[in-house]
């Protein structure tokens, strides 16, 4: 959300989707992830998941070099997609990520940022 021009995040976003996230929720809960910065993921998944919902998530980074997340979070929104009734974005906060993760996601973000066509 932008107010008089600035954005109000803390961290800047990647908007390069990465493929595949597993969660400790079963599988298939969580499909690919749309967007991610150093306090949280935007993911979909096929079920809606209750606000407050905690989950753990292990995902990779590609770039710049290849790196696994091993984080903990909350579910802050389930919204439905506009792919259909049975598909949902999950805004997930970050509530326990090592700093070692959470510095290689602000690597892959500024990467991603300066780098859009690799």
């Amino acid at each position: 959300m932008r107010i008089d021009g600035q954005d109000r995040r803390r961290y800047p976003r990647s908007r390069r989707g990465l493929p595949l996230v597993m969660d400790e929720s079963g599988p298939g809960v969580l499909n690919h992830v749309d967007n991610i910065s150093a306090n949280g993921v935007l993911c979909h998944t096929v079920k809606p998941l209750p606000l407050m919902t905690k989950m753990r998530i292990h995902l990779e980074l590609p770039k710049p070099a290849k790196y696994r997340i091993d984080a903990e979070g909350i579910v802050v929104r389930c919204d439905p997609d506009d792919k259909g009734d049975d598909h949902f974005k999950v805004a997930i906060l970050f509530t326990r990520i090592s700093d070692e993760d959470h510095e290689a996601i602000h690597e892959f973000v500024e990467h991603d940022l300066s780098h859009p066509d690799d």
